[in-house]
């Protein structure tokens, strides 16, 4: 019996941690016409900053490996094993933000921003967490700042990248203040 029962609430733990927003349930297919899509999303929003083609599994940034890199403010170059890994290991649309963050980056090229690091870093993850609110409030997805976070604190390095709780409070600051603030106040 108790096998059974301990079982059962396994069982239920299962079926409630992605309802939870703890871990993905079900990871959408990261390929080329998602990521396309996404990019013409983030165009939507910040395509008077800067308009970057987004370039998949080409290594366009002369990069050793496709992951996420932007390279200047025309080209963004990511692989689609890297991003379906993220969505994967944080939850649905962790791609898009990866995406938006790396559109921070061109944004940075586009306005001659060049920061000290880890705050040019910092500043993508901000505009990273803008997109993550219009794609909430205006193209009606279900939160996901929570995953990108997730994340984006992985990814932090204690150097270049930052530290993951400066990750997690610049990707939430341009969710909650908006591109001006990303760009001003960084």
């Amino acid at each position: 019996m108790k096998t059974a029962r301990t079982h059962s609430l396994a069982q239920a733990a299962a079926a409630l941690t992605p309802a939870l927003g703890l871990m993905p349930a079900g990871a959408a297919t990261v390929n080329n016409t998602y990521i396309q899509n996404s990019a013409t999303e983030i165009r939507g929003q910040l395509g008077g900053y800067a308009r970057p083609t987004v370039y998949v599994n080409q290594r366009a940034c002369g990069e050793p490996s496709p992951s996420a890199f932007a390279c200047g403010p025309y080209t963004i170059s990511v692989g689609t094993s890297f991003l379906q890994g993220q969505e994967n290991s944080y939850g649905n649309y962790v791609a898009k933000f990866i995406i938006a963050h790396e559109w921070g980056h061109s944004i940075q090229f586009t306005r001659g921003i060049n920061k000290r690091a880890p705050l040019q870093e910092l500043q993508a993850d901000c505009v990273g967490g803008i997109f993550a609110k219009y794609a909430q409030t205006t193209l009606r997805y279900p939160s996901f700042i929570e995953s990108a976070v997730r994340s984006a604190r992985a990814a932090a390095d204690y150097s270049t990248h930052g530290t993951p709780s400066q990750r997690d409070y610049y990707s939430r600051y341009g969710y909650a203040n908006g591109l001006s603030a990303c760009l001003n106040n960084i």
